[in-house]
Parts: structure tokens; C-alpha cells; sequence
């Protein structure tokens, strides 16, 4: 009975469309079935579409979370390799800036070494030549002191009034003390060598006594003083060459050797000697800074050398004058 009443509205309302355009579009559904099925497949998409809905939101932000999630690993990865690289290029300059620095300061500790050590640069054999050259210029100073000593104890000395008697005696005490050769001889005694000196210079011109005038007191001392004064140039060089040969340096605690034999020394290191060799092999090995040390102790050694050169030619000189005088002053 339903459906043909169905068919009958349907094909009334399908005339109805046809006659009508507005009515065209309008589908009435009368069955309460279909209209519940409808309503149910209705409701059943509308529920489908809004949970697919909400699933594609779900995704949408959990894919831009992992979006996002992914491009801050990402940053985070990129700030640490370029932290990294920051890190490993500052590393490496450090590194080689130490380096660098460590190798200029021992190349500077080396050069400084070179030019200052002991062995390449203070002069060949420094601490033996240091004291090769005190002891030498201890003993040269020493000669005019020495010599000063040996000279006012002579009993012929200027001033002195040794009893003609006295000085006669001594004299031929020992007729041996009169070979000049002990004044080079560095074992001989200093009373050797003054023995040797006094015979040299002959004996004590008299003084004046109590008994003489005056005017014959006088003249006997102003020959005596002539006497004195003429000689005094001769015994001063006598004593300065028996200086020479003393090892007396008037220092407790020292061991230098005679100046002629420190001057041994020296031409025996600087002058062709035995030592000459070695001394020679050691400049090879110096320094700009030790071979100017070098030059500078030889240059020390000339100055001293030319010093005692110089007042040995004045020693000479004043002998040769006194002779001079001697000839042209005549008698008293």
C-alpha cells in the first residue's frame, strides 16, 4: 500500500517540477525508513569528516611540531659544529702560538747561551785566564813595591849611615854573593839578592863625623849626598829587575809566580807556546760576544805590557842621564 502512494506523490511532485521550475530543486522524502537512514549515514559521516578532521589537526601539529622539533635539532647540531669549529680553530692557533712562542724562547735561550756561556762565550778557558791575568797583573803591580823594599834596605841607600867597617864585612863574608845571575834566579833569597846589589854598588860613602868643622863637614856630606844621588838611578833599576824575578806578592792566600814567570805564562798561552795550540782550537768554538772578550783581555795584556815597557825605557833613560851628568858635572 506504501508504495504505490510513494510513486503517486512521486510522480505528482515530478509534475509538479516540471511544471514548476522553483519546485524543481526540492526532493521531499515522506518515508520515515529512509529518512532515518539518512539522518543515521548523515550523522555517521558528519562524525567520520570531524574525527578525520581532528586526526589531520592531530597530525597537521604533531608533523609541525616534529617540524619544529627537527629544525631546532638542526640549529642546535649547526650551533655546535660551528662551536666546534670555533673551538677547533682557536684551539689550533693557540696551540700554535705556544709552540711558536716556546720555539722563539728557546732559540732565544740557545743564542743567549751561545753568547754568554762559559764555554762559547766568555773567552777560551775563562776562569783560567781570568786568574791567569789577575795573578800576572798582581805580580806586575808588585814589582815597584818590591822593588821600593829592596831598595831602601841596601846599605848604600840614599840617607842611610852604614859604618864603612860594617859594610866591608859583609862584603867579604861571602865573595859568592857577587854573581848577578842571582838576580834572575827566582829560588835565589831576597838577602842573595841584595848582597849581590850592595857589591854592585860599591860601598858607603862616609859622613861627616863630630870631630869636623863646619865648612869640612859640609863638603863631606855634600859629596856623600853626590854620591848617593848619582847611584840612586842604578840601584832603583837593580832593584826593580831583582822585583822581577821575586815571588813575594804581599797577599796571604795567593799562589801568583814571579812576573817573569806570569810573563812564561802568557807568551806560553798567547805567543807560540805550549799552551798556544789549545788556546788557538778553543777561538773556534767562541762567540761574536767571547771572541770580543778575547780581544779585549789581549788588548788588557798589551796596556800592561807597554805600561812595564815604558817604565823600564824611564829606568834606562835615568841611568843613561846620570852617566851624562856624571861626565859633564866633574868634581864636586
Amino acid at each position: 500500500m506504501m508504495k504505490p502512494v510513494l510513486l503517486a506523490v512521486s510522480a505528482a511532485a515530478l509534475a509538479a517540477g516540471l511544471a514548476s521550475p522553483a519546485l524543481a530543486q526540492t526532493c521531499f522524502v515522506a518515508d520515515p525508513i529512509w529518512i532515518a537512514g539518512h539522518n543515521s549515514a548523515t550523522t555517521t559521516l558528519t562524525t567520520g569528516v570531524t574525527a578525520m578532521g581532528t586526526a589531520v589537526a592531530a597530525q597537521r601539529s604533531i608533523t609541525l611540531e616534529l617540524l619544529l622539533s627537527a629544525m631546532k635539532v638542526q640549529t642546535a647540531q649547526t650551533s655546535t659544529n660551528g662551536e666546534r669549529e670555533v673551538n677547533l680553530v682557536s684551539n689550533t692557533q693557540q696551540a700554535v702560538a705556544s709552540t711558536l712562542s716556546q720555539v722563539a724562547q728557546r732559540r732565544a735561550l740557545v743564542d743567549a747561551r751561545e753568547q754568554y756561556g762559559i764555554d762559547t762565550g766568555q773567552g777560551v778557558n775563562a776562569c783560567g785566564s781570568i786568574d791567569l791575568m789577575n795573578a800576572t797583573s798582581r805580580s806586575m803591580g808588585n814589582v815597584p813595591k818590591s822593588g821600593r823594599e829592596t831598595y831602601r834596605s841596601l846599605d848604600v841607600a840614599p840617607g842611610k849611615n852604614t859604618p864603612i867597617q860594617e859594610a866591608a864585612r859583609d862584603r867579604l863574608a861571602d865573595p859568592t854573593k857577587t854573581d848577578s845571575a842571582v838576580l834572575f834566579d827566582p829560588a835565589a833569597s831576597d838577602d842573595d839578592r841584595k848582597k849581590v846589589i850592595e857589591a854592585m854598588a860599591g860601598m858607603p860613602m862616609p859622613k861627616p863625623t863630630e870631630n869636623m868643622t863646619g865648612a869640612e863637614a859640609d863638603v863631606m856630606m855634600l859629596r856623600a849626598r853626590k854620591v848617593e844621588a848619582l847611584r840612586s838611578p842604578a840601584l832603583v833599576s837593580l832593584s826593580a829587575v831583582r822585583a822581577m824575578s821575586s815571588t813575594d806578592d804581599h797577599q796571604t792566600g795567593t799562589s801568583a809566580g814571579s812576573p817573569l814567570a806570569q810573563l812564561d805564562a802568557l807568551i806560553s798561552q798567547y805567543g807560540g807556546g805550549p799552551q798556544h795550540e789549545a788556546w788557538s782550537a778553543g777561538l773556534a768554538g767562541q762567540s761574536e760576544h767571547g771572541l770580543l772578550i778575547e780581544l779585549a783581555r789581549m788588548r788588557s795584556m798589551s796596556l800592561s805590557l807597554r805600561q812595564q815597557l815604558i817604565e823600564q825605557q824611564a829606568r834606562t833613560s835615568a841611568v843613561f842621564g846620570t852617566i851624562l851628568a856624571t861626565q859633564a858635572g866633574g868634581n864636586l
